[in-house]
């Protein structure tokens, strides 16, 4: 391959054989013709330039997921008191307004309260209790059924039984216990074949 220089040489030596500074020049233009690579395009004019290729546009930044919220702390609560147990309700029964005493028990026989007791009544007792003795006179049985009586429905025994105001009070099976302020009387039971109060048992 010749070299430009040996090119330039031989153009100008071309030239001057032919004569003339006009061929200098044109020596010296083939030259720079010879000496361009034929591969490579002449360049664009500079208004028919190619746009250059657009690039592809950037991707954009991905969001980072936010993070899952977490559940507020909730503050540990001191432990509740067990609620006091609750009392029953008992019934306060009013205040007894009707007669006192013997008066009151005779009151109860007449609004169908109360019967008066029997010899029978207090056999029946006697045979409950296997205890007693057999051997009793009829002294003792007449002064068990002094101020003595049957109970016949619910009844509310009348105040002031004390002393010689006391009595006795037998109540059949399936009859409720009288209420109220016994005093110094006593009650025989048959629902429990038991007796309760100050003169049980006395006779």
């Amino acid at each position: 391959m010749l070299t430009r220089s040996t090119l330039m040489l031989c153009a100008l030596c071309c030239a001057i054989a032919l004569g003339g500074c006009d061929s200098v020049n044109k020596a010296f233009e083939y030259a720079s013709q010879r000496e361009r690579p034929q591969d490579q395009p002449a360049a664009a004019p500079s208004d028919t330039a190619v746009s250059p290729r657009p690039s592809p546009p950037a991707a954009e930044p991905r969001q980072a997921e936010p993070a899952p919220e977490r559940a507020p702390a909730v503050a540990s609560l001191p432990p509740v008191a067990a609620p006091p147990a609750l009392k029953p309700i008992v019934a306060v029964a009013p205040p007894y307004t009707g007669p006192e005493g013997e008066a009151g028990l005779s009151q109860g026989v007449r609004d169908g309260y109360l019967r008066e007791a029997r010899r029978s009544d207090l056999q029946q007792w006697r045979d409950s209790q296997r205890s007693v003795d057999a051997r009793r006179d009829e002294s003792s049985s007449a002064f068990a059924l002094h101020n003595a009586y049957v109970v016949l429905k619910p009844y509310r025994l009348p105040t002031g039984l004390y002393g010689a105001h006391s009595a006795r009070f037998y109540v059949p099976r399936g009859v409720e216990r009288p209420t109220g302020e016994l005093g110094h009387s006593a009650i025989y039971d048959f629902n429990t074949l038991t007796c309760s109060g100050a003169t049980c048992n006395f006779e």
